[in-house]
């Protein structure tokens, strides 16, 4: 029997990082299957080690980790996957190990306009160089040895729920990186009902966003899309939305007001803000892609069982 860890972060208040696991789409027969949050990853890696010097770990023949997904290729990060790469070279004598990434891509995080993009420099060695199998969401890459894969959340049958275009503009914005629009419907990722937000972007003839997964679901659902984006993943889409180009993201003040009265200034949270001035000479641009959705799926269905066969599931 297989051990298989899906590594990714938990966070139920994020809708996008709540649906991008693997395993919650995708069957592995013959093993056993759990998670754990890569903001935890070496107090979990030294329990597992441990139970491999009591034998306590359970009668396992082969351990598999998945990382994946989300944006996770990220500086936070990158000590998370240095010890993944150290765990299997320590224990693979004990038990065969094996890594394998799913979906996950680059986040450079952008504040300055002559920043914004794809980094075209981004160091995927010093994350990867010990993986078995790679699978990014990031569509141009310089590594022929790596899969394209999207997100994973495509693979939900919440996609296949038919709906209809109720307002010409709706609005989902990141939590931390909210864009103000007066008029038009609004809602945040800081939630954690998938079906409630894809009746939400696909009430929309276009969606303005400053969310990864709304521009990606959003076109998915055929929906126009306009992004506003904070990090370099959103230009990694393989059928991107049109970028919004920023000056700069600022932090927001928090003030207290009376009568439109100053009275207290508690400094700058930790929610960020941007001019959209502009922003509809960037609507002629964007664009509906049609018939997607399968052809995610297929490429998803492709990549589980490149990952079934790492897994020797037969």
């Amino acid at each position: 029997m297989n051990l298989v860890i899906n590594v990714h972060v938990i966070d139920d208040t994020n809708v996008g990082d709540l649906f991008s696991s693997p395993l919650k789409y995708f069957k592995f027969p013959h093993t056993t299957t759990t998670t754990i949050d890569i903001r935890h990853l070496d107090q979990e890696l030294a329990t597992i080690a441990q139970q491999l010097q009591d034998g306590t770990l359970g009668d396992y023949d082969r351990l598999y980790f998945i990382v994946g997904g989300g944006g996770l290729l990220f500086p936070r990060f990158v000590n998370n996957f240095v010890a993944l790469q150290q765990f299997k070279a320590q224990y693979q004598d004990q038990i065969p190990i094996q890594l394998i990434t799913w979906g996950i891509g680059q986040q450079i995080y952008r504040t300055d306009p002559d920043r914004q993009g794809y980094d075209q420099d981004f160091d995927y060695l010093k994350y990867l160089q010990q993986f078995d199998l790679i699978g990014i969401r990031d569509f141009e890459h310089p590594n022929p040895n790596y899969h394209w894969v999207p997100c994973a959340s495509c693979m939900s049958d919440q996609f296949d729920k038919p709906r209809s275009i109720q307002h010409e503009f709706v609005v989902f914005s990141h939590k931390k990186f909210q864009i103000k629009f007066d008029n038009f419907p609004r809602m945040t990722n800081g939630t954690y009902n998938l079906s409630q937000v894809l009746d939400f972007l696909g009430s929309g003839e276009t969606i303005l966003t400053s969310s990864y997964h709304g521009a990606y679901w959003g076109t998915l659902l055929g929906r126009k899309v306009l992004a506003f984006p904070f990090s370099s993943k959103f230009y990694t889409l393989k059928h991107p939305a049109v970028n919004f180009v920023i000056d700069r993201w600022q932090a927001s003040r928090r003030e207290l007001k009376v009568l439109g009265k100053q009275l207290y200034d508690f400094g700058y949270s930790k929610h960020f803000s941007c001019s959209t001035k502009g922003w509809r000479d960037a609507l002629a641009g964007c664009q509906a892609y049609s018939q997607l959705l399968q052809a995610y799926r297929d490429r998803s269905q492709w990549f589980y069982r490149e990952v079934a066969t790492f897994l020797q599931l037969g």
